[in-house]
């Protein structure tokens, strides 16, 4: 029962700080959009690298001891990020971990998933991921790759320097997934993995590959996460309170020049990666650790700030959203703007970049007319 009630808390938390700042500060934001569309997309990365320390916070409260090792990450770096998919909750302990790999710098990063498309509609996270340009992908091919080619060229029009992660793997691992990558190495004549599921190489051989074309490459990040103690496999997990005492991260910096620019030698080079993580996975679950230098959480001031705001905030959202008929209002019109907005169309940041192309052009004739 105590686990539970801890696990609870820290879901509601959580959950509740992404409605309170969905209500309170991305949407109020929304029109700055039709003025600015840059500003608009500066405004709402902030935004939401600062929630992010309030899901650090609430890890370090509750026990969850993040360990960072290997390279540090450049926030100002455009880069692709490629991670391993322990479990369905890793996204949860990754905006920790990126904190904490950034520092000594300032500097806030602006990571953006790629993610499969039915998680942009869940009420709350889907549609503030949405506002913040999280690239949703569908698993058909032509649809995808429009999709990725226009995040990707809006990102470079902004010049954003971004940090785009992508789970190679498709999925996490799980009894059923192994099975599949264990069947497709079998086709193929590759090695079965214990700790890894098979890479999918078009996905990222396409980012690099459309980013380095754009001159906008100028990192690829190995992630590898892993779990000594105890692996919560999805978020009912984290309800019941099933949380595990440390998670770790190695971070393996390549730079663009190191890497291959051909598609076929970058499905290669991802394929190795992940035969090098395995044997890295390996080593790691044998000493609980893996055997580099840790990094420090040095500045924790900015996590406590956070605590208090995010917190506050939260509770007035409650308070409003239970005594106050406009607040109500307020949160029903968003809600149904955006449960309607995710089943017409493909999504808020198609939209935002649809309206970018037009402002500009607009702005363009404009200039030439002066």
């Amino acid at each position: 029962m105590r686990g539970l009630l801890r696990g609870t808390l820290y879901c509601a938390l959580w959950y509740g700080s992404v409605m309170a700042g969905f209500l309170f500060i991305a949407c109020p934001m929304l029109p700055l959009l039709f003025f600015s569309p840059s500003k608009f997309r500066k405004c709402n990365d902030f935004l939401f690298s600062c929630w992010e320390l309030y899901s650090t916070a609430l890890l370090k409260v509750f026990g969850v001891k993040i360990v960072v090792s290997g390279d540090h990450i450049s926030p100002d770096e455009s880069a692709i990020l490629v991670m391993n998919h322990r479990t369905r909750v890793d996204w949860n302990f990754l905006w920790a971990a990126m904190y904490q790999a950034c520092l000594p710098s300032v500097a806030t990063h602006r990571l953006k998933f790629v993610l499969k498309d039915p998680i942009r509609h869940i009420p709350g996270p889907g549609w503030i991921m949405q506002m913040n340009g999280f690239l949703y992908i569908t698993r058909r091919w032509e649809e995808d790759q429009n999709r990725l080619s226009r995040t990707l060229n809006y990102l470079v029009a902004l010049d954003r320097r971004s940090q785009l992660l992508i789970f190679p793997e498709g999925t996490d691992l799980t009894k059923g997934s192994k099975e599949k990558s264990d069947r497709y190495a079998l086709k193929h004549m590759l090695p079965e993995y214990s700790f890894t599921l098979h890479p999918k190489t078009t996905g990222f051989s396409y980012l690099v590959h459309h980013l380095q074309q754009a001159n906008y490459l100028d990192s690829v990040y190995d992630l590898t996460i892993a779990y000594p103690d105890y692996v919560p496999q999805s978020e009912l997990d984290l309800i019941k309170g099933k949380m595990p005492q440390e998670v770790h991260f190695h971070i393996k910096r390549i730079p663009s020049s190191d890497m291959p620019t051909h598609d076929a030698s970058l499905r290669r080079w991802l394929e190795k990666r992940w035969y090098s993580k395995e044997e890295v996975l390996k080593e790691f679950y044998e000493k609980k650790s893996f055997s580099t230098e840790i990094w420090p959480l040095t500045n924790i001031l900015p996590l406590h700030v956070a605590l208090g705001f995010w917190s506050i905030l939260t509770g007035a959202a409650v308070v409003l959203l239970i005594i106050s008929p406009l607040f109500q209002l307020w949160a029903l019109i968003l809600s149904t703007f955006f449960i309607v907005l995710s089943f017409f169309s493909t999504g808020f940041n198609q939209l935002e970049m649809g309206w970018y192309w037009r402002w500009s052009a607009h702005f363009l004739k404009q200039k030439h007319r002066l």
